[in-house]
C-alpha cells in the first residue's frame, strides 16, 4: 500500500505531465481554429467577441426586475437596492418585511 507522500507525489507527476500534454494538444486546437476561422471568413462578431456581442451583453443589463414587495397604499419594491422610506417606516412601527412580500 502506498503512502499519502508517495500519493501526493504522484499527483503531482500527473499534474505535470497532464499540463505538458496540453500545451501540445492546445498548439493543435489553434491551429485548426485559425484555419476555419480562415476557410469562412468568420469575423470577431460571427464568434460573438465584437462589437455586436458586446451591445447584446449591454442590452440584457437593463432587463426589467420583478416587484417583490407592495404595500397597500401601491408602492413597490424589488428587494434591491436601499430600502424605500415606505417599508422602513412600516419597519419601524412593528410591521415585518413578510407582510409586504408578494406571493
Amino acid at each position: 500500500m502506498a503512502t499519502y507522500q508517495e500519493i501526493v507525489q504522484k499527483i503531482s507527476e500527473l499534474q505535470k505531465q497532464a499540463e505538458e500534454i496540453k500545451a501540445r494538444e492546445q498548439a493543435a486546437v489553434i491551429a485548426d481554429i485559425r484555419e476555419k476561422i480562415e476557410q469562412y471568413g468568420l469575423t470577431a462578431e460571427d464568434l460573438g467577441f465584437g462589437a455586436k456581442a458586446a451591445a447584446g451583453k449591454k442590452a440584457g443589463v437593463n432587463r426589467k426586475v420583478p416587484v417583490r414587495y407592495r404595500d397597500s397604499a401601491g408602492n413597490t419594491w424589488t428587494g434591491r437596492g436601499k430600502r424605500p422610506g415606505w417599508l422602513t417606516q412600516a419597519l419601524a412601527a412593528g410591521k415585518s418585511v413578510e407582510d409586504f412580500l408578494i406571493r
